[in-house]
């Protein structure tokens, strides 16, 4: 006679399975999650590196529609001392804003100094995003009205200028990025100019630095 075998249903294996689904359930619900960050984050973020350097693609587009028009080049950001466009195509050209003047090189080296009145735009925008850069948003809630949004990795800050003048050919603009906890990164920096015309940097590539090469230094010790 063959010997019997009795085959018993594992129960216990089956058990142990579904506490371990239940043991991750709980787990995943308990475990902290990475908070949508605020103005205050971001600015913190940025402001831990003094020199931001990368490739940008600007768009500008007019209100009456059309074909955008495009360039690329570098740019550099130097929290202590304003922003670097390094155009390379289609026409070389390096502009450098500083805080109360902006410095212009043609691709045979030529340098033009303009100060605050003659380009208001960009110097708002380099001093609005300079107090970006040093966490200094008193300055900035000085200067504009603030609407800032984000989400777990995303964020977006609306700058529109307080001042008469310059709200005659600026609406506002618009610095939007990435960030985790412990990295903010802007990717986009808008212009959205008095009737409809925009000025978009796309930026990436990001590096990072503790100071200005001299080449760069040189386009803010013109004055």
């Amino acid at each position: 006679m063959k010997p019997v075998i009795e085959c018993k249903p594992q129960k216990s294996a089956r058990f142990f399975g579904l506490r371990q689904i239940l043991a991750l359930i709980v787990a995943l619900f308990a475990a902290p999650l990475f908070a949508a960050p605020s103005l205050q984050d971001v600015a913190e973020l940025l402001a831990k590196n003094k020199v931001t350097r990368g490739q940008f693609v600007l768009e500008r587009k007019a209100s009456e529609g059309g074909r955008a028009l495009r360039s690329s080049g570098d740019f550099t950001i130097a929290a202590d001392y304003g922003i670097i466009w390094q155009t390379k195509k289609p026409v070389k050209m390096t502009q450098a804003v500083a805080k109360d003047f902006a410095v212009t090189e043609s691709a045979g080296g030529k340098r033009t100094v303009m100060d605050g009145s003659q380009n208001g735009v960009y110097l708002q925008m380099a001093l609005l995003t300079s107090a970006l850069w040093t966490n200094d948003l008193e300055a900035a809630g000085a200067a504009a009205d603030l609407n800032f949004r984000s989400s777990e990795n995303t964020w977006t800050l609306e700058l529109f200028p307080k001042d008469q003048a310059l709200k005659m050919v600026l609406d506002k603009i618009v610095v939007s990025g990435t960030c985790s906890e412990s990295e903010a990164v802007a990717t986009e920096m808008k212009m959205q100019l008095s009737g409809g015309n925009s000025a978009s940097y796309h930026m990436s590539g990001q590096t990072y630095d503790s100071a200005l090469n001299p080449s760069e230094l040189s386009f803010f010790r013109t004055k």
